[in-house]
């Protein structure tokens, strides 16, 4: 099976490459599973999908801004190139997923369970906000956190080495993770602006 490896985490592919899959043309139906599909352009652009699952697909440059996934799986998924601004992920369930250059701005997840490895590499995740999540399979790399913020989220054991953790917020949250003796300074400086304290 191809796997991604991202330090000492490894992510299950899909299997087929994405030129070899079809092309999804319509949003799935509520509690349906797609398998083996391509998703491109703006198919599921500003998208409402509940208990859907998808499975060893390819997410190429897919517009899913503004949409509202609930109680969604993923699983044996790659999203390259994808836009989630402003998306809301609600109950969704990851395992065996890989983000790479995606925009996660804005977007909001709920209670997010990272089941199997999950990474997160070159992304930008401005003001991103992860509420009541549980990312231990977690692995991050490179990714543009301003003001990202874990709340009431159990990341013991996920891999933060590699990232500029100076503005994110809820520093407590990232009780029991990785990161590396160079980040300490940027972790201090989350904790200050974290605690508004005041520093003479």
């Amino acid at each position: 099976m191809d796997t991604r490896t991202l330090r000492q985490l490894d992510v299950l592919l899909p299997g087929e490459e994405p030129d070899e899959l079809d092309l999804a043309e319509e949003l799935p139906r509520d509690g349906s599973t797609v398998t083996e599909q391509l998703i491109t352009g703006d198919v599921w652009s500003r998208a409402q999908l509940f208990r859907v699952t998808v499975a060893r697909s390819w997410f190429i440059d897919a517009d899913l801004s503004t949409s509202r996934f609930d109680g969604v799986t993923l699983d044996r998924c790659a999203l390259k190139g994808c836009t989630l601004v402003g998306a809301q992920w609600t109950g969704a369930v990851f395992k065996n997923v890989v983000l790479e250059n995606c925009r996660l701005d804005y977007a909001t997840f709920t209670e997010l369970r990272a089941a199997m490895g999950v990474a997160l590499i070159g992304c930008s995740m401005v003001e991103t906000v992860f509420d009541r999540c549980r990312l231990n399979a977690l692995a991050l790399d490179e990714c543009r956190l301003t003001s990202t913020r874990f709340e009431a989220s159990d990341l013991r054991g996920a891999d933060l080495r590699g990232n500029d953790l100076s503005t994110v917020g809820e520093i407590m949250s990232l009780r029991g993770a990785i990161v590396a003796d160079a980040q300490l300074p940027a972790l201090a400086e989350a904790l200050v602006n974290d605690l508004e304290l005041t520093v003479r």
